[in-house]
This record gives structure tokens, sequence and C-alpha cells, in this order.
């Protein structure tokens, strides 16, 4: 085995051990240390030094770089105040200074990865496309575990295209794309739910009754409340708005509410780093 290839199997190790204990404590108590994350960042990170100086040798660009991706784990750990302009702008000159001049290099190309993943996952947070902080954090430590797609014992057995495509699929975004879909699984449980009860329609995928009582001891989100004393949908409400929900119902006389399954995205997440590490991305198929 060579050594970019014990690095990968390496790297695979740590971050499967990381996200299962993650997804462990997510399941169980809806919230997960930092720790999970400043464990797999630094040690993801101290991996990929090793196996860009094993392509490369030593580069002076490779201490700007692990500096700007320590800044970047500052940023999603600490939760003290730092000034954002001094930070960001730090962040920035470290990556940039490096990475310009040696774009023609893959190495230096997959180094950019890191922080244009920190800017499209939080934009995606900030958005609401991604709910939880902690799933952005996970995101974020994959995506320093995982610059290049690690490759061993022959695998993945999809083959990682050259060109375009591996550079806007990166592995973490392969990741949350297959997590995506591993997701919509909560959809096919709705669906058997509500034909099991024979209550066909348009919102069978995406939601299903409950009594009151069991949903405020299930693992569900409401999608319904009392909005102008009438029965509305909503959107997934955040965790502290959910006790006003199933009051504000139970005052106005409900005895059930449409409700949609809480899975913690960790756990998709990890299933999907899983697959698409020794699998690989579907997508590659095609391309």
């Amino acid at each position: 085995m060579e050594s970019g290839e014990i690095i990968g199997l390496a790297a695979f190790a740590a971050a499967m051990a990381v996200l299962v204990s993650a997804s462990i404590s997510d399941w169980k108590k809806r919230e997960v240390s930092d720790i999970h994350w400043a464990v797999l960042g630094i040690f993801g990170l101290a991996l990929f030094i090793i196996y860009s100086m094993n392509i490369t040798g030593f580069r002076w660009e490779y201490i700007c770089l692990a500096a700007g991706t320590i800044l970047i784990l500052i940023d999603m750990l600490w939760e003290k105040e730092i000034n954002p302009f001094l930070l960001y702008f730090l962040t920035a000159l470290l990556f940039i200074v490096p990475i310009y001049p040696n774009l023609s290099e893959d190495i230096f190309i997959a180094w950019a990865s890191i922080p244009l993943c920190y800017i499209v996952y939080l934009g995606m947070y900030l958005s609401g496309i991604l709910r939880g902080g902690a799933d952005v954090k996970c995101l974020m430590a994959v995506t320093i575990a995982f610059p290049v797609y690690p490759e061993f014992f022959g695998l993945p057995l999809i083959d990682i295209p050259e060109g375009v495509i591996s550079r806007i699929f990166v592995c973490s975004v392969s990741i949350l794309f297959v997590a995506a879909i591993f997701s919509l699984s909560t959809a096919a449980y709705s669906a058997a739910r509500n034909a099991k009860d024979g209550k066909i329609s348009r919102k069978m995928f995406s939601s299903y009754e409950m009594g009151i009582s069991e949903a405020e001891g299930a693992h569900v989100w409401p999608v319904e409340d009392i909005v102008d004393g009438k029965k509305e949908k909503i959107k997934v409400p955040e965790e502290e708005e959910m006790k006003g929900i199933y009051t504000r119902l139970r005052e106005a006389g409900c005895e059930k509410v449409r409700v949609t399954p809480m899975i913690p995205f960790i756990v998709p997440i990890t299933a999907a780093a899983a697959a698409v590490i020794l699998i690989g991305n579907p997508l590659f198929l095609i391309f």
C-alpha cells in the first residue's frame, strides 16, 4: 500500500469514528459536542499536510494554508467574540497568497476547496437550507479531512472523473448530495404511514397525523399551528417554538397534528460519507 493510500485510510477511519459518535449523540441527546469537529478537523488537517508534502515536498505555502484552515476552525468552534473583519481578512490572505500563484497545481486547487466550501456551507446555513449549526461544522470538518477523495484498496468503486465535475463535487459536496438523497427516506416513511391510514393526498410524502400528546414525546416536528384562530400549515419550527405550538393546538380543541420525522441530518451525512468514500458519487457514472 502506498503512502497516499495509508493517509486516505487513516482519514477515513478517523472520520467514521467521529461521525458515528456524533450521530449517536445527536440521535439520543439532540446535541453534538464541538469536540467531535475539533478532533476531526485538526487530525484531518495534519493528515492533509502530510499528504501534500508527500506529493510536492515541503512548501512554505502549506504553513499559510494550515494557518488559514485553523482560523476557519476557530471561527466555527470558538464561542468568544472575535473581530469578524480582522478574522476574515487574515483568513482570505492566508489562502489567496499561496494559492493564486499555484492554481496550475492540483494540490493547491484541493486546498482552495476548504475556504470555498466554508463560504458555501455558511451561506446555506444563513439561508436556512442547512438548519443546524452542527451540520455546517460537520460538513466543514469533513471538508478539511477530505480536500481530495481518499483512495485505498481499489476504492471507491465508482471512478473519480478528471476535470471540472470532480472540482465542483469535491468530497464533502458529494457527501452532502448523497445525504440529501438519503434524507428522502423520511418521505417514503410518511407516504407509507399515510397509505396505511388510507390518507392519500399531496401531503402524504411530507407529513402525517399524530396525537398531540404522542407527538410531544416523539422525535417529530409539528407542521401545523393555530394562526388567526385557524389551523394552518407552517414551516418546520425551531425546537424552542414547539411547546407553544402544541399549547395553542390544545387550546383550540385539536387532538391531532400533522408532523414530520425529526431525523438529525448528521445521521444521513455519516451514512453518505461511508457510501461516497467506499462506493463513490453516483453522479460520476453520468459524467
